[in-house]
């Protein structure tokens, strides 16, 4: 659990954990149903769980999803994985009446290990590595990290004590509080993550004003050769290829690149480094577009923003996860990424509506700028929102008509809606839609017909006969309640 929290006091949709209800804990959410986890801890040498062995752990979760009403997500964690005969018989395994349909609904929302949690014996040393890199992305010293874990792990086990009620009136409790939209009523057992986070800056800060901090370098902005970049201080060594963009009249350079904190190699950032070359407005647009990050709710934070005559550079934070092309693999996906898809959409379509409140759109949605995790689903960067429109931005496969003639229409928070759609229906049918795309069920059959009507009419042409973000957005999970994305 602590594991858990610490990767979550950075970024992270978790919002606090109810310890010991009715499983080990429940993760809430403030977006989405809550997720009953169950820990099973095995010693060293007892090999993968067997079908045989994850039967009883799994029956006691669906027995308490089947009574929330279906109404949450399940975890099955441990220090050991499943094994290979274990995942190809998952599919058919039984419970006592329970029947086929609701035992596929059950194993749709299930997670198992994957990885599996580290030994106990390394739990202390992974902690405190962990810890190391939340403190590093909340711009704090990393040095205190074993401090900063050591307090967060007693203030986890003072709530960690089994309430001394019956299962089954647990279990009812915990029904009656969710039908009334309300989390548990266990303020003794409930660790929120804002008041965890406030506890690990409070211990560091005080540890730092034992131990005097070293004087920093003034650098700002510096190339430290062709995978290295420092930034207000901090050294970053990058992932990848940068995305490089040059001005047309000369006056700027542009380059996006994934890193790590070089201190902290485990923690993944973006960053985004302006090299001015003569007077531009650019400056201008990264300043806003870094705004972004900090006011719209669900963007990554900027962590260090640096700026010299010369320079302009900012960090922000990489949500949790793989992009929809590493997570999910080549489209077309299996029913089950694509039920994790669809389900997780509410969550980007809230961030989305963030940036539309405030007067702009995205305008860059791509499979790569969507990060997910498990049944998670984050926005990279605010893509375009803080650019102005010109004709054939965006990302081809899936650019919205009217990005094609700005001048004419300018684009907004309905060509989002369409680049959402135009992802949605690559995954979905294997093929982008194109111009004019056919009903999705006439290139995979097996597709549920409900997906049709919501996908073509956010793919037309005209923006005025799209739905709004959030009735498509809903439209899409209706189909996960009529037995799924894909019927066999």
């Amino acid at each position: 659990m602590a594991l858990r929290c610490i990767l979550n006091l950075a970024s992270g949709g978790l919002t606090s954990v109810v310890v010991e209800w009715s499983t080990d804990y429940i993760a809430t959410f403030e977006d989405r149903d809550p997720e009953l986890v169950s820990v099973k801890h095995r010693d060293p040498g007892t090999g993968d769980w067997t079908l045989s062995r994850l039967r009883e752990p799994l029956r006691d979760l669906h027995m308490v999803w089947r009574k929330m009403d279906e109404r949450c997500t399940c975890a099955f964690v441990s220090s050991s994985g499943v094994s290979a005969g274990a995942l190809k018989g998952l599919p058919n395994i039984e419970f006592d009446g329970v029947g086929a349909a609701e035992r596929d609904r059950f194993l749709g929302v299930l997670s198992l290990p994957d990885p599996p949690l580290p030994r106990r014996s390394e739990m202390t040393t992974m902690g405190i590595s962990a810890m190391s890199g939340a403190l590093t992305l909340l711009g704090r010293d990393e040095q205190y990290a074993a401090e900063c874990y050591s307090v967060l792990l007693r203030r986890i086990e003072r709530a960690a004590v089994e309430e001394p009620v019956d299962p089954v009136e647990r279990i009812a409790r915990l029904t009656r509080s969710l039908r009334d939209r309300r989390w548990p009523d266990q303020e003794a057992q409930t660790l929120r993550i804002d008041d965890l986070r406030e506890l690990v800056l409070a211990t560091e800060a005080t540890a730092a004003r034992r131990t005097p901090s070293p004087i920093r370098s003034a650098v700002v902005v510096r190339d430290r050769g062709d995978r290295e970049v420092e930034v207000g201080g901090s050294r970053f060594r990058l992932v990848g290829e940068p995305e490089e963009q040059e001005a047309p009249d000369g006056s700027y350079r542009l380059l996006r690149s994934s890193a790590r904190y070089v201190t902290a190699p485990s923690r993944e950032v973006r960053v985004t480094r302006l090299e001015i070359l003569a007077e531009t407005r650019k400056v201008a647009e990264l300043r806003q577009e870094a705004k972004l990050h900090d006011t719209v709710a669900g963007l990554p934070r900027v962590l260090i923003r640096a700026e010299t005559p010369h320079s302009f550079a900012f960090v922000t934070a990489s949500p949790p996860g793989e992009p929809l092309p590493s997570a999910y693999g080549r489209p077309p996906c299996p029913r089950i990424a694509l039920d994790m898809l669809v389900r997780a959409l509410p969550q980007v379509a809230r961030t989305l509506e963030g940036l539309h409140a405030s007067g702009r759109a995205h305008r860059a949605l791509r499979p790569e700028a969507l990060i997910a995790s498990r049944d998670r689903l984050w926005l990279r960067d605010a893509g375009l929102a803080a650019t102005p429109a010109v004709a054939g931005e965006g990302p081809a496969e899936y650019r919205a008509p009217e990005q094609d003639r700005p001048i004419l229409t300018p684009p907004g928070p309905a060509s989002d809606v369409y680049q959402l759609a135009a992802i949605v229906y690559h995954l979905a049918t294997g093929e982008p839609p194109g111009g004019d795309p056919p009903p999705p069920g006439l290139l995979r059959p097996e597709l549920a017909p409900e997906l049709e009507e919501p996908l073509l009419r956010a793919l037309a042409d005209e923006m005025d006969q799209r739905p709004a973000l959030g009735e498509f957005v809903q439209a899409l999970g209706a189909t996960l309640r009529r037995g799924g994305t894909v019927r066999c």
